[in-house]
């Protein structure tokens, strides 16, 4: 007879084991100790006897291990052993929740931290950008089971608040997750490799700058700027040296060479992770030397107010063009695109500027070409004349 909820509650604990049977295999095995336990006996689809638990009594109860009965006798009448089924969702349930894009991620971030050169944003960056726009939406999600239109979702949101560079590194970010998992093992999939084309496209916009017709000006108020020495040699020398803002704040003086008029910035301290020489000319060597009378005892060239193994803010140059009224007319990095534009006005090679400017070249001449150009007459004479340029406006500040 099929077992009631009368009959379970009435069934004492004797000295052995009681089993109360409800049909169909089903049975509440009863301790000497009280406990209650659902079995279910039931022969596998390879002909051998097997039993498997469906939980404890009340909790599981008897309407619910009658359910969970006729789950397991679906399974076998598809030839699939219940027990083994269930170790089997068991071993993927542990598996998704090692693999979720939020372990990915940090997995990920862990291996590459150490590629980035240790200066470098990118690694507070990416990991900031995740989990700011990605880990409270899919983060503990199988990495597997995100869709495309989720990730849609999550890179317009940044559209749609006009932050299309931060949407275009956050994409760069997953995708690059995307691949770990891939070659690790734990994706079979790329959703992000396709969504390009659903993405509004987005032309980045160059740094502020001066135009050369108002360069004179900028010149002369840099070196009218009389609120930080430090600060205005640095202007001077980014429009001398067109090195990223960056590269120059986190100037070390070992790097210099001023009787051979070159900086040579290591590899691990450049965007490209090469390692890059910079010619000096004459007026640059000048402003070093007056530099190094006021921070020549310290690593840095450019050491912070309160903690001089630091270097400064990287706003120091920034506020100080505000200052000077070129708030929105000229940024620090907006220096490389002045040199640039001068440069190719002035006819020298493109090749040169490039290399100047350590950019790669495009293509596959920037596969095989590797050339510093920085024989006498290369770049060191092109930043040399450059600089007579620019210093014919210093000079008449």
């Amino acid at each position: 007879m099929p077992l009631t909820i009368r009959k379970i509650e009435t069934s004492k604990p004797g000295p052995k084991v009681t089993t109360l049977t409800d049909g169909m295999g089903l049975q509440l095995v009863i301790s000497p100790n009280g406990s209650r336990g659902w079995r279910l006996r039931y022969t596998r689809p390879n002909g051998k006897r097997n039993m498997m638990s469906l939980g404890s009594y009340p909790e599981v109860s008897l309407a619910e291990a009658r359910e969970k009965r006729t789950d397991a006798r679906r399974l076998l009448d598809k030839g699939i052993d219940p027990v083994e089924h269930r170790q089997q969702e068991r071993r993927e349930q542990q598996f998704a929740a090692k693999n979720t894009f939020r372990v990915l991620a940090q997995e990920w971030h862990e291996t590459m931290a150490p590629r980035w050169k240790a200066t470098s944003k990118r690694a507070k960056e990416s990991l900031r950008a995740l989990e700011g726009h990605v880990f409270p939406y899919v983060g503990d999600r199988a990495i597997d089971g995100i869709k495309p239109l989720e990730w849609l979702e999550i890179l317009r949101r940044l559209e749609t608040a006009g932050k299309f560079e931060q949407r275009r590194k956050l994409h760069s970010f997953c995708r690059d997750i995307y691949r770990f998992a891939i070659i690790t093992g734990r994706a079979t999939y790329n959703p992000l490799t396709d969504l390009g084309g659903a993405l509004h496209r987005y032309k980045k916009q160059s740094f502020p700058h001066v135009s050369q017709a108002e360069l004179p000006e900028l010149v002369r108020a840099i070196e009218s700027y009389d609120k930080s020495p430090m600060v205005r040699v640095g202007l001077k020398l980014l429009l001398l040296t067109a090195v990223r803002p960056g590269e120059m704040r986190m100037a070390r003086w070992e790097e210099f060479d001023l009787q051979n008029g070159v900086w040579k910035i290591p590899a691990e301290r450049m965007k490209m992770a090469r390692a890059h020489q910079v010619p000096l000319p004459t007026q640059a060597i000048d402003e070093l030397r007056s530099l190094h009378r006021l921070t020549g005892r310290f690593g840095l060239l450019f050491p912070g107010r309160n903690d001089s193994t630091k270097p400064i803010s990287d706003t120091a140059f920034g506020m100080a063009l505000k200052r000077m009224g070129f708030d929105g007319r000229h940024v620090p990095h907006g220096s490389r695109h002045v040199v640039a534009t001068g440069l190719k006005e002035m006819g020298f090679p493109r090749e040169w500027i490039e290399a100047q400017l350590s950019h790669k070249l495009p293509g596959l001449e920037g596969v095989y070409t590797h050339a510093e150009h920085m024989s006498p007459d290369q770049r060191p004479a092109m930043m040399q004349q450059w600089a007579d340029h620019l210093y014919d406006f210093f000079t008449r500040a």
